[in-house]
């Protein structure tokens, strides 16, 4: 019988039935399931590295995008993989890798013992891994805009609500990158080290082929302060920003980013201190279910 553990962030996204739904589609398939509740940061990873313990053939992460990355920190290691249940604000690493946003057609994922699984990269920033983005200057002051009141209210459009407070008092700052020892200077509004491509969005880009199984991450300096080059709103936008050539781009395996004056940080949506950084990717960290194909 398949043991599938479930971590719920009952925090995150619209109210709606959770346990029905999982009971719905797990019960008919014979699986063997258990919940955890989180409370706090940190519960997550400790459910997550119990239930691997335990001897869970999966472990599914219901929540946004920051309890997916707990429930993946808990699993390093382990070969355990993740199955993702979309019940957050954002759910952008479940865009990126094909996991249907129903809840019911996600938990099929992972009742399936012929779901694919997929070897994801992850980034490490100090000793904390990330498995989207790091967000640097106007892309923390955003997300730190975008506060649970917002998102509650508005859910994704809560990030353009927050991109629209935070761009009043958006500032560059002079960034000296450090990419596998080479050094690039420049001027900047924002700066992302990313890990995924996608912003929230099936089929948009932020640029065309960051790919989280390539064992790279992708560095986009954003140098000209416009409000479509900063929230990248649509694909024609995000095209006029690289036919201006506003920003620039970069892969490495090793990123050190030093900034005059120390810039807010954001790591996969938590704020996280301010500069400098050292960052590093750790290729096919983390096991994750997708959909068979």
């Amino acid at each position: 019988m398949r043991k599938v553990y479930v971590v719920i962030n009952p925090a995150s996204g619209q109210p709606q039935p959770i346990l029905n739904t999982l009971n719905s589609i797990f019960r008919p398939r014979e699986v063997a399931w258990e919940i955890f509740l989180t409370h706090e940061s940190g519960d997550a990873e400790r459910f997550a590295r119990r239930a691997a313990l335990d001897g869970a053939d999966v472990v599914a992460a219901y929540g946004g995008d920051g309890t997916v990355m707990e429930v993946a920190r808990g699993l390093l290691g382990t070969h355990v993989p993740l199955a993702i249940l979309p019940g957050g604000t954002a759910n952008l690493m479940s865009v990126e890798l094909g996991v249907p946003k129903d809840l019911a057609k996600a938990a099929e994922i992972a009742a399936d013992p012929h779901s694919k699984v997929e070897k994801v990269d992850a980034g490490l920033i100090g000793e904390t891994y990330f498995l989207l983005r790091v967000g640097i200057g106007f892309a923390a002051e955003k997300v730190k805009a975008a506060d649970r009141e917002l998102k509650d209210k508005f859910g994704i459009m809560a990030y353009s609500i927050g991109a629209l407070k935070a761009i009043k008092e958006a500032s560059a700052a002079r960034y000296r990158l450090t990419l596998d020892g080479e050094s690039f200077e420049a001027e900047g509004l924002n700066c992302l080290v990313d890990n995924a491509g996608n912003s929230g969005v099936s089929g948009f880009e932020i640029i065309p082929g960051i790919d989280v199984r390539d064992g790279l991450l992708d560095v986009i300096l954003i140098e000209k302060p416009s409000f479509s080059n900063l929230v990248g709103a649509s694909a024609r936008a995000a095209r006029e920003s690289t036919s201006m050539k506003s920003y620039r781009h970069w892969q490495a395996r090793e990123i050190e980013i030093e900034t005059d004056p120390p810039q807010l940080v954001q790591v996969d949506g938590e704020i996280a201190g301010e500069t400098p950084l050292s960052i590093k990717v750790v290729p096919g960290a983390i096991e994750i279910l997708t959909p068979a194909t």
